[in-house]
């Protein structure tokens, strides 16, 4: 018979904290995931571990038996583990995309050490959207409106985008001098692909009918791009410092940008209840907002 570990300790988290929500909370997983690997010991072996009622959970006898035999062996791993390995709870995992680590995190994250020595950030700076239900992911940083059904978004901070285009392309095309006339426009996105169209949103404009150009890998090559006269972008002033001060890239429409169109700490709620995670999250606010 195949002994399922992660299971078994499950069920020993459980017994141990009397709540499934204190277990999830303790494992960094969602209670239902809890339930399901509860249930799965219980159909596989054939009897109830638990009975439930409106005041919690309590031990069958079977329970109990088990729970009695799992103890010993579970205790002493999770000794050797906190003996010769780094505290879980104190190990943050961030996903951000490679500008945003480049531009803002890193200085923050370091100014962050310092100040909270016992917290250990690990910094994945990659351009795709993870799945915060699915992969070792504490925290991620998305830009956009905040809105991710499921999930809790903190409001971090709105930096400056740049709307950028070369001289060549205004002249082909001509002025811009509304958030409407970059419909004319072939339209660069950013590695999500949806910072065109939550811009337009954000701006009450319906964009149905936009026409897009090529998605590259991160900002510094949409904007090498949009210097070549790709089409328009959105950047970070970080990306096209340098370009501008060349006149590669003119800054066009100067706006008023929205503030909900920023960057967001996004987590599991149960995930935020970590006192590492939430230290993070809110140094971030204050530091970078």
């Amino acid at each position: 018979m195949v002994i399922r570990i992660q299971d078994l300790y499950t069920f020993h988290v459980v017994a141990r904290a009397g709540t499934m929500q204190e277990a999830a909370h303790e494992l960094g997983v969602t209670p239902g995931a809890i339930s399901q690997r509860i249930r799965a010991i219980e159909e596989r072996h054939g009897f109830r571990l638990f009975t439930r009622s409106k005041n919690g959970i309590m031990l069958t006898e079977a329970g109990r038996a088990l729970h009695s035999d799992l103890h010993d062996a579970f205790s002493r791993i999770e000794h050797a583990n906190g003996k010769h390995f780094t505290n879980r709870e104190n190990i943050v995992r961030v996903s951000a995309t490679t500008m945003f680590a480049h531009s803002l995190l890193v200085n923050s994250i370091g100014r962050f050490s310092d100040t909270h020595p016992a917290i250990k950030v690990s910094v994945e700076a990659e351009d795709r959207v993870v799945d915060l239900r699915s992969e070792p992911i504490d925290l991620a940083i998305r830009h956009g409106l905040g809105k991710e059904p499921g999930l809790r978004s903190d409001w971090l901070c709105s930096p400056e985008l740049v709307l950028a285009a070369s001289p060549l392309l205004l002249e082909k095309y001509g002025p811009i001098d509304s958030p409407h006339d970059c419909l004319k426009f072939t339209l660069l996105p950013d590695t999500t692909g949806k910072d065109w169209s939550i811009w337009f949103e954000a701006h009450g404009i319906d964009a149905t009918n936009a026409t897009y150009g090529t998605k590259y890998g991160n900002g510094f090559l949409t904007a090498k791009a949009a210097s070549d006269g790709q089409g328009l972008a959105l950047l970070n002033d970080v990306c096209v410092e340098e370009s501008l001060a060349t006149g590669q890239l003119i800054r066009v429409l100067d706006t008023t940008w929205p503030t909900a169109f920023a960057y967001y700490a996004v987590t599991l709620e149960e995930t935020f209840q970590r006192p590492s995670v939430s230290t993070l999250i809110n140094w971030l606010k204050k530091d970078l907002g």
